[in-house]
């Protein structure tokens, strides 16, 4: 078999052709909201997330640098839609949802183009393919060191993508 007919390489292919698809129709939309799909993805994790995520927390999640996700959130902050926080007697800073941020994340944002195009699955088509892209997530999270937290750092409680020293 040649690498031209290899399986792997043309599932990888169509992934990567239906995942820049979805995404350009989901930017489409998006756009009449003058907003961008990483902003909308960190209104939807922080809403997730009962409002308030770390710096650390969000880049791990969106698999994103952290400069990146920093300029991102300076970005929102502008606009009003997050904050950054920090609580005394924590050195962390979090991001925090706006109530401008969560009413554009509830009430304006629509997202049908992802309704109408997810709506050619069934619910148990839905359920097969969340559960085998989470596997195919976690396989390349696991081969990219993503979550590994050495045994001897200080855990961080409200970080659930590490694995604490008890797992370990």
């Amino acid at each position: 078999m040649t690498k031209a007919d290899d399986p792997r390489i043309a599932l990888y292919a169509l992934f990567d052709q239906t995942r820049e698809t979805l995404f350009k129709a989901v930017e489409l939309e998006l756009a009449q909201y003058q907003l961008s799909a990483p902003q909308v993805k960190i209104l939807h994790l922080l809403a997730q997330h009962n409002g308030r995520m770390t710096l650390n927390q969000l880049a791990s999640q969106t698999v994103r640098e952290l400069n990146s996700i920093s300029t991102l959130i300076s970005r929102m902050q502008k606009r009003g839609l997050v904050k950054k926080v920090k609580n005394s007697g924590d050195e962390r800073l979090y991001v925090t949802l706006t109530d401008k941020g969560k009413d554009i994340y509830e009430n304006t944002v629509t997202e049908h183009s992802i309704f109408l195009i997810f709506g050619a699955l069934s619910e148990k088509e839905k359920k097969q393919l969340a559960s085998l892209l989470a596997k195919l997530q976690d396989k390349a999270r696991a081969l990219l060191g993503l979550d590994f937290r050495p045994p001897f750092l200080k855990q961080d409680e409200s970080d659930n993508n590490n694995a604490t020293a008890k797992d370990l």
